[in-house]
């Protein structure tokens, strides 16, 4: 073949590569066969990356999706923390790959196997700061590292809903009234995840006047918080508002706390045991439907303790 025959081939297929690549920002990778056999002989288990998928006001947020995608009895929201990444990345960083084992896809299959006819959909940071810390400025104002400034109206329950209906569209391409789909929410935070939880409490005000962020509150029967806490200071690790932990009271759902000795007992962030008391009390004094565990709770707090509460709770 003559250079000049190479170098034609080159750009043309340079050039559809490049159409490929700029197609929608809503394009979906396919990970996994969506007829692999899940633990219980089901062939209806799948893993897709989507990414850049579109939220409230234009904003993108990648989304791995694990699981059942027929027969589905649940969607699961899961939020993840600093470190958790897709494995390649985690692999890539010199600390980071001594963790890999939680990595994205290996949560999302690890919370499958806990529900096993869910469809888990983690909605990756906005970034990762330096590879390592997880950035949801989407949902609320934060700085590099992450750590959150919380508001009453952030947008965080909008941009939510809207990912939620985009990422079931990216799913369901075949299904024409993507409305139709309605099974019950889990929404989980892990870590610095809990911040998008928190931020969701101190929006919940808003279901008095949005007929949408109602109907979606409404299709959450759990929420979990599984060991927050960041190093952003003291001020709401977990929310400790009267107001708004009065509303949370309120819903139907079901609250879950796990804790372990990394954050409610860290010396240097006493704050955090202790916020997470009042969470915990407050809540049960409002008639919540509250539940507690801690975990390894006479053990010494380590990280590796910290990210097992994944596989405890």
């Amino acid at each position: 073949m003559t250079k000049l025959k190479l170098s034609c081939l080159r750009t043309t297929v340079s050039l559809l590569l490049g159409n490929i690549f700029s197609q929608s920002v809503q394009r979906l990778i396919l990970m996994a066969s969506s007829d692999l056999n899940d633990n219980n002989g089901n062939k209806s288990v799948i893993n897709l990356r989507l990414s850049q998928v579109t939220g409230d006001q234009e904003k993108t947020n990648d989304i791995f999706v694990c699981g059942q995608n027929k027969n589905c009895k649940e969607h699961i929201i899961y939020f993840g923390g600093d470190v958790q990444d897709y494995p390649e990345n985690m692999e890539r960083h010199r600390d980071n790959k001594r963790y890999v084992k939680w990595n994205t896809e290996s949560t999302a299959a690890l919370i499958h196997r806990k529900f096993p006819s869910s469809l888990v959909f983690v909605i990756k940071p906005t970034k990762m700061h330096l590879m390592t810390f997880a950035v949801y400025s989407n949902f609320f104002e934060a700085n590099d590292f992450g750590s959150p400034t919380h508001s009453r109206d952030a947008g965080a329950i909008k941009h939510l809903s809207c990912l939620y209906r985009s990422a079931l569209k990216a799913v369901y391409q075949e299904c024409e009234v993507i409305s139709a789909i309605r099974v019950p929410i889990r929404l989980i935070g892990f870590s610095k995840g809990c911040t998008v939880l928190n931020q969701i409490v101190f929006e919940l005000h808003l279901t008095e006047d949005d007929a949408g962020i109602r109907d979606f509150i409404k299709q959450i029967e759990a929420f979990y918080w599984l060991d927050g806490g960041h190093s952003g200071g003291p001020k709401n690790t977990w929310v400790t508002d009267d107001e708004a932990l009065k509303r949370l009271a309120s819903l139907e759902s079901h609250i879950f706390i796990h804790v372990s000795p990394y954050q409610i007992k860290d010396p240097m962030r006493k704050w955090i045991g202790q916020q997470e008391f009042k969470f915990y009390k407050k809540l049960f004094d409002f008639k919540a439907k509250v539940h507690e565990k801690e975990h390894f709770e006479s053990e010494d707090g380590c990280i590796e303790n910290h990210f097992r509460v994944l596989e405890e709770f």
